[in-house]
């Protein structure tokens, strides 16, 4: 019998081996507090609401963008699930929350299931790493809609907060400090004007090494986005007030530390304070980009930035020590009306 939906492009067959095996890899993890099992058609999860007086729930969705075609280049396709991962935890980290469980919707038209695996794979070790369960998600074949070999990957997670322990930047003040984690590399934003860069206006590939760098590209970018959870949880449990948190994604230190910023302070931030990577010069350097434009397109290694009363930055620098962490000063909160201001030595 003819089967004109897979002459439209749409396997089942094919999709039914990719669903046992994204129940295979999920299913190696186990979470007492995830209910449902792969293949249900909503995701349950059991609330221990006991734990807290006035439970907050903190949700984001969000994607790796154009960091897919790095991997699919290199043909490294598992570690994006656990930049997705990595991502949306601290974004809702920044309120204060601690992540609950993940879900993720990939689409594609026509791919080698075994990428699709592997893309899951570095999901469920992603939330393995961050202990909360890939609860589900949703895998959608669109023929003709994506270029054959290419996929789209989105992540959503749900995060619960004590009401009185939300973290919102109002209580920044003048007198406080800027204290920053590094970054792992470009993490998941600006690979659009990476790869036109590298790739496009140089011709390079993923295996090119650049002198200056001394590893294949494909090694420098497809490091993986890097989490905060672990660090802030070892922060707040020795003592440290935290009174904003940011995450630096898409546009840079200005555009992500002003959205925590009260209307009265500024953040002054000494931009040579820290080492800014090799990779971001090499971009800077072939692509002829401006010092502003860079700062404003990526994180220059900056991963996320705390923002404590200045009594706190020398316990704040020994604690993060212990955890193999290199803080960096990087600034001073003064009076002002609510900007980042990035200046040099």
């Amino acid at each position: 019998m003819d089967n004109h939906y897979k002459k439209a492009g749409v396997d089942l067959n094919e999709a039914e081996d990719i669903n046992k095996s994204i129940a295979e890899v999920v299913g190696k993890f186990k979470f007492s507090d995830a209910l449902s099992k792969i293949g249900d058609f909503g995701g349950a999860f059991r609330i221990d609401t006991g734990k807290y007086k006035e439970p907050v729930f903190i949700s984001s969705v969000d994607g790796v963008g154009t960091k897919i075609d790095v991997a699919i280049k290199a043909g490294i396709n598992n570690t994006v699930g656990k930049d997705l991962v990595n991502h949306c935890v601290n974004d809702i980290l920044v309120c204060g929350a601690y992540p609950l469980f993940f879900m993720d919707y990939i689409a594609y038209s026509e791919i080698d299931p075994g990428v699709i695996k592997n893309v899951i794979e570095g999901l469920a070790l992603g939330c393995n790493d961050v202990d909360i369960p890939l609860l589900g998600g949703e895998t959608a074949q669109m023929p003709g809609f994506y270029p054959s070999g290419k996929y789209d990957l989105v992540g959503f997670i749900l995060g619960v907060v004590e009401k009185e322990g939300m973290i919102t930047g109002e209580r920044i003040e003048p007198g406080d400090v800027a204290i920053a984690l590094p970054s792992s590399g470009l993490h998941t934003n600006g690979y659009s004007l990476a790869r036109k860069v590298l790739f496009q206006d140089k011709g390079f590939n993923t295996d090119t090494v650049i002198p200056e760098i001394g590893k294949p590209l494909k090694e420098v970018l497809l490091a993986v986005h890097k989490p905060y959870l672990k660090q802030t949880q070892f922060l707040l449990q020795n003592g440290i007030e935290i009174k904003g948190m940011a995450h630096i994604t898409g546009g840079g230190i200005r555009g992500n530390l002003s959205r925590i910023l009260p209307d009265d302070v500024d953040a002054v931030i000494n931009a040579d304070s820290w080492q800014h990577p090799q990779i971001f010069k090499s971009i800077q350097k072939y692509g002829e980009i401006t010092w502003d434009e860079m700062f404003d397109v990526f994180n220059m290694g900056i991963g996320f930035i705390y923002v404590v009363g200045k009594e706190h930055s020398n316990s704040f620098r020994q604690i993060m020590e212990r955890m193999g962490e290199k803080a960096i000063i990087m600034g001073n909160i003064n009076a002002g009306t609510g900007k980042v201001l990035l200046k040099q030595d």
